[in-house]
């Protein structure tokens, strides 16, 4: 009876063995618990590892748009990546005055400076020689947080501006729709905030409510969302606006590098799952 014991522990020791050498006889495969559908002594494939995706620039180029407007005071053309020799030669209109505190010459030099930057985009609307509505697209300054990680694929909506003078007949639209119809924004994320202290609330007609709501149904028209974070110019105001814009290609990977951003308090981040 011993015998026969010890003759049927060597005989499954050595069906052991043999199970544990097929198990290990790939060089890809680790022996190992598979899926509960398997036997126990199958390998288990080793995971694949991918590497990261690589910070680079867009292969798709900068779409020039134009476009002309009908409007009750006549026709505006409007146009993207307006070069600054143009820019240059423009009379700024007298009701466009909410950034550049009312002065002219302070306005056209910023938006100079944006053309002429990389990826910079001045998208205006011209009657003649005269500049009525304009929006500036950069990347954002390394001075704030968004700018600092220098990715190439995240652009900052500066400033958008219709003169008192040009509103309601739809050039804040127009030129969104200019700026947007760009396969170049396609693979970007852009981020806009809309700080209380640029509004127009007189020339507008509304107050704080109503003129968010109409900025957040504007810019959702054009793929943007509210976002949270605790940049402090934004938590400023309760009644501030951070919109994000995450193109139609936009990667995962970018997505969480972005979201890694919003949030400095390591606390708050975790909470939201960022």
């Amino acid at each position: 009876m011993g015998k026969d014991k010890e003759e049927k522990s060597r005989e499954d020791r050595a069906d052991g063995a043999q199970r544990r050498k097929r198990a290990g006889s790939s060089k890809d495969t680790l022996p190992g618990k598979p899926t509960f559908v398997s036997g126990w002594d199958r390998p288990v494939p080793l995971a694949e590892v991918k590497e990261p995706e690589a910070e680079v620039e867009s292969e798709a180029p900068q779409k020039k748009n134009t476009r002309t407007l009908e409007t009750k005071k006549g026709k505006v053309y409007l146009e993207n990546y307006c070069p600054v020799e143009k820019l240059e030669k423009l009379t700024v209109d007298a009701g466009i005055m909410m950034f550049s505190r009312n002065d002219p010459g302070r306005q056209k030099r910023a938006l100079m400076n944006v053309s002429r930057l990389k990826g910079g985009n001045v998208i205006v609307g011209l009657q003649e020689d005269r500049l009525v509505s304009y929006i500036g697209i950069h990347r954002p300054s390394e001075r704030e947080r968004w700018g600092k990680p220098a990715y190439p694929w995240l652009y900052e909506l500066g400033a958008i501006e219709v003169s008192r003078n040009y509103r309601r007949m739809g050039l804040a639209e127009a030129m969104l729709e200019v700026a947007f119809d760009d396969p170049f924004y396609d693979d970007k994320i852009m981020l806009t905030t809309g700080f209380t202290w640029h509004w127009d609330l007189e020339g507008a007609g509304l107050d704080m409510t109503r003129y968010r709501s109409l900025g957040i149904g504007l810019f959702s028209r054009y793929g943007f969302m509210e976002m949270g974070t605790d940049e402090p110019n934004v938590t400023m105001d309760s009644s501030n606006l951070f919109l994000v814009r995450l193109g139609n290609d936009v990667s995962f990977s970018r997505y969480q590098k972005f979201a890694s951003l919003l949030f400095s308090n390591d606390w708050e981040a975790m909470l939201r799952g960022f």
